[in-house]
């Protein structure tokens, strides 16, 4: 855990959310946070935010981040305030379905890049979305989200920042409730937010090595 690295970061960021991911690491850490005045965090399991949901400060804003399994999606919309990681038509269409009055707050995630791992929507998957999106629905689309490939140079990482940043512009103008450019995380935080991000994620660098 590194208090300082955190304010030093949070001092940098000019209104940028930082979103601190949480995931393996103990509530203790996360009151440590909390007491410093800092209420995003993201989990990337919904068994491991339900329990820590149980055992923290009700104002946390709890961001998933993780792969979403179709059966897990309503316990994953009843416990966070803002789902991250909606990478997939299918996902997207249960969430419109879950039955939940409460308010369901998503990003879009884009697909950068062609690494197998990494997840996401094409950019005509994200349009076709935001064109269909129903106005009366309580799924909220708040922007997109967008993880760059590894091990790809500094100009390759900015092409895929600004086709983020060019779709959120697109984006914004079609639907009023977009207003998240998530991207960026420990390594990359900084040309991140030098590109139009508005929220990035930051584990490792703030807690530590994970259990």
């Amino acid at each position: 855990m590194n208090l300082e690295t955190y304010k030093s970061i949070r001092s940098n960021l000019n209104g940028t959310c930082l979103v601190a991911v949480s995931k393996k690491h103990s509530v203790e850490k996360i009151i440590a946070l909390y007491n410093e005045g800092h209420r995003d965090f993201g989990e990337n399991f919904i068994q491991e935010l339900v329990e820590k949901r149980k055992q923290l400060p009700k104002d946390i804003n709890w961001h998933f981040l993780g792969n979403i399994q179709t059966n897990k999606i309503k316990l994953i919309a009843q416990y966070s305030s803002l789902i991250q990681s909606v990478g997939r038509t299918k996902v997207y269409n249960h969430l419109l379905k879950t039955g939940l009055e409460k308010e369901i707050n998503i990003l879009l995630q884009l697909k950068l890049g062609h690494e197998d791992t990494k997840s996401g929507l094409t950019e005509k998957e994200i349009i076709n979305i935001i064109e269909q999106h129903p106005e009366d629905s309580n799924v909220k689309v708040c922007g997109l989200m967008g993880i760059t490939e590894n091990n790809i140079s500094e100009t390759e990482r900015a092409v895929q920042f600004d086709q983020c940043n060019n779709l959120y512009n697109r984006i914004r103008v079609m639907n009023k409730n977009i207003e998240i450019l998530s991207l960026g995380m420990s390594n990359d935080w900084e040309d991140a937010v030098k590109h139009g991000s508005t929220m990035i994620r930051i584990g490792t660098k703030i807690f530590g090595k994970r259990k």
